[in-house]
């Protein structure tokens, strides 16, 4: 029993986890956590819009456009319509996000467009598929950036590019069945008076609905408020971040929004960081959406000619892509460098669509599919990284997130439309304009990575011009948050 004029030391880390090696451990039981209770979650949902975007094209393979009575170009229509829908509302989301938190904003989402995707059972011309399809982008637009946001109010800088990594496999692996699973499923046109593309639509809307009300219950606000986390991992989780440069996760009310915030949303709209971002993510991204919705006629055009096969032999590219995605991601989270990562993965891609350009035999043709795949998705995950490290306070951060990612799906209104049916067997045109794309995308990673590092160089030299006290005085009056301050230093 301590004397009570003794001094006792008020709670803090280093009274809960007494030795170094002890707070790593701890830390690493937290990360597993984390990984295992929030991560595979967050990207079981995911898989839900991946499967719900992707269900029209299969629904085609039923007769789809006979039954609901349109033309090939109105079902063009329909499909481009759905990224207009997303292109308009993915920034407001993510400001919503900011207002209401994640975890009441993202399963109203997926509420939402789960609603949409089970609807599209009871579409019967043109003008409902074309609301349908509008309001289906519309809804799915603010998941992806929203959920890049929230990892950042849990995970490291360091951490971030493998976790999206394995979140943005959910979609990558939703590519390698959902083709088979369509076929499955449109075996059972004319069960109880329906179509297959009927049954396809509520067979994969439903649960989408039935997940998005679990997630209600099961999503944490923040890491301070999670009842997985002990109160000593509460106190371990906030510490971590605020080591890292993150700091504490604070939900913004309605009232939160005042001016600084709102200025900080107008400095991500005219930050040359975020253009050039997302520039890269367009670029990117023209190849990674041309390949998800053509890949089975590419293969089609390859010889394997058969609904069944195309649909299957489509499958082990994106196997492969997942494994080198993970992988690259992991090694740019351990060396702590984004740019060549990123460029490496670009110019994998780059030797598979040399090999689509220069050779005609089946069998290098899937080969050179497979190395395109295993490298395009290798992007994504490591770009978000690079980009959410780079760009502070929370505000500008949710903002910026949501204008790379409308980038990054702005580029499917082009990328769904580069392979033509007049181009087959060989789609060559398809194959010149993505080689195009993945050149400038790594002449844009390489300018990217010299101006941040000439912008560290000239904080640093001004750092380096003033004297202790100067710094001390300057530190207190600089008027430059986030990013924009002395002590910000850009990651490459």
């Amino acid at each position: 029993m301590p004397e009570p004029d003794e001094y006792q030391p008020l709670l803090s880390l280093d009274n809960i986890i007494y030795h170094q090696e002890d707070s790593r451990l701890a830390e690493k039981r937290l990360v597993r956590k984390l990984d295992t209770r929030l991560l595979p979650f967050l990207s079981f949902m995911y898989l839900f819009s991946s499967l719900d975007r992707s269900s029209l094209g299969n629904a085609v393979l039923d007769n789809f456009e006979e039954d609901v009575g349109i033309t090939h170009d109105q079902f063009n229509a329909c499909v481009t319509i759905f990224y207009i829908g997303f292109l308009i509302f993915q920034i407001p989301s993510n400001i919503l996000l900011k207002r209401f938190t994640a975890r009441r904003w993202l399963p109203l989402l997926m509420l939402l467009w789960g609603s949409i995707a089970c609807l599209h059972a009871a579409v019967k011309n043109y003008t409902q598929l074309m609301t349908l399809r509008f309001f289906l982008g519309f809804f799915e637009a603010g998941f992806f950036p929203g959920v890049i946001y929230f990892l950042t109010c849990f995970y490291k800088k360091n951490e971030m590019a493998t976790r999206i990594a394995l979140f943005w496999g959910s979609t990558v692996a939703a590519h390698a069945y959902a083709g088979v699973l369509a076929y499955g499923i449109l075996q059972l046109r004319g069960s109880n008076g329906l179509t297959g593309w009927q049954w396809l639509f509520l067979i994969e809307g439903i649960p989408t609905v039935l997940v998005a009300c679990i997630a209600f219950f099961y999503l944490p606000e923040s890491p301070s408020t999670w009842s997985v986390f002990t109160e000593q991992e509460k106190i371990l989780a906030i510490a971590r971040l605020n080591e890292d440069g993150e700091g504490i996760y604070v939900h913004t009310t309605l009232s939160d929004l005042d001016a600084s915030n709102k200025k900080q949303a107008l400095n991500a709209l005219t930050d040359w960081k975020v253009w050039i971002y997302m520039l890269m993510f367009f670029c990117g991204s023209v190849p990674n959406t041309s390949i998800s919705n053509f890949l089975p006629s590419i293969v089609k055009g390859m010889g394997y000619d058969t609904k069944i096969s195309a649909n299957l032999m489509s499958a082990p590219p994106y196997v492969g892509a997942v494994f080198v995605m993970i992988a690259m991601a992991y090694s740019s989270d351990h060396r702590k460098e984004r740019a060549f990562h990123a460029i490496a993965g670009a110019s994998i891609c780059m030797i598979g669509y040399i090999i689509l350009n220069l050779f005609v035999k089946r069998e290098i043709l899937y080969t050179g599919v497979c190395i395109a795949v295993a490298g395009i998705f290798v992007i994504n995950p490591i770009v978000n990284a690079w980009l959410t490290s780079n760009i502070a306070p929370d505000m500008k951060k949710s903002v910026a997130t949501a204008m790379a990612v409308s980038a990054n799906n702005s580029a499917g209104l082009l990328g769904s439309n580069i392979y033509r049916h007049s181009d087959a067997p060989l789609y060559l045109r398809g194959h010149r304009i993505n080689l195009v794309f993945i050149s400038l995308f790594i002449l844009l990673a390489l300018l990217q990575r010299f101006l941040l590092r000439r912008t560290n160089d000239a904080k640093s030299l001004e750092k380096s011009k003033l004297t202790v006290e100067e710094l001390s005085n300057f530190a207190a009056n600089d008027s430059r948050i986030g990013d924009a301050s002395l002590d910000f230093v850009y990651r490459t």
